[in-house]
């Protein structure tokens, strides 16, 4: 028995990185996965390697290629996973992306793609599934957040902006969905070992994903509501 048997999860971002690592949790735990991210190629190298990693047939991992960033492309991935699973009970907003540069020189299209990816991304996928958990009177959303909505550093400031709004936004949807047996959580981890590209000024020690994918595995069944800050775990 798997810890998600019979779930049905979403995990943006699943194409690499901690989205792949906790794309593969789930499926390793029982759960049938959607995998979303942009590039087609990328999606369709880990959702082979995830279907070849589960012993179990009955598991179903479905990739769809969307751009959190546009409300009709997430429509349209909403639209597909609800197709193949009828319902979703996990949510992991895991989409990001950084640009790494001092605020003068800081083009304002950088930021409004951070921005977008990061906060308003998490905010389309949290809409297009949210509705549905609501229905069931149950779910689970797990955003991504990061030390970086913690606290503030040289050539961070978008992306510093975009994960104090997740934390924000995770704070105010958990006291939203509460009342409706829905739990909400955000992950706050350090610099981790990826292929995404950190600042400049991040911290020369690293996490690992497997760091991340633990925290996340612990988040995820623990019996109440909690705010996870830098991998420390604590009740609200």
């Amino acid at each position: 028995m798997g810890l998600f048997d019979g779930r049905r999860a979403v995990v943006t971002g699943g194409s690499s990185g901690i989205g792949e690592g906790l794309a593969r949790l789930l499926v390793n735990e029982g759960a049938d996965v959607a995998i979303v991210a942009r590039r087609p190629d990328k999606l369709a190298r880990v959702a082979d390697a995830l279907r070849g990693g589960t012993g179990d047939a009955r598991t179903r991992i479905v990739a769809v290629s969307a751009d959190v960033r546009d409300e009709a492309s997430v429509a349209d991935m909403a639209e597909q996973v609800i197709d193949a699973f009828g319902a979703v009970d996990i949510l992991v907003n895991s989409a990001g992306c950084g640009a790494w540069k001092t605020i003068d020189e800081m083009p304002a299209a950088e930021w409004r793609a951070v921005i977008d990816t990061n906060l308003t991304g998490t905010f389309l996928v949290t809409h297009a599934f949210l509705g549905g958990m609501i229905e069931a009177g149950s779910g689970h959303i797990l955003n991504m957040s990061s030390v970086a909505g913690k606290l503030g550093f040289p050539t961070g400031s978008a992306y510093c902006a975009s994960k104090w709004g997740v934390l924000g936004f995770t704070r105010a949807l958990a006291a939203e969905a509460r009342p409706h047996g829905i739990r909400v959580d955000a992950l706050c981890p350090g610099t981790v070992d990826t292929p995404f590209e950190n600042s400049p000024a991040a911290s020369p020690i690293q996490l690992e994903v497997a760091d991340v994918v633990e925290a996340a595995r612990d988040v995820m069944t623990l019996p109440r509501q909690v705010r996870v800050d830098d991998l420390v775990i604590y009740p609200t």
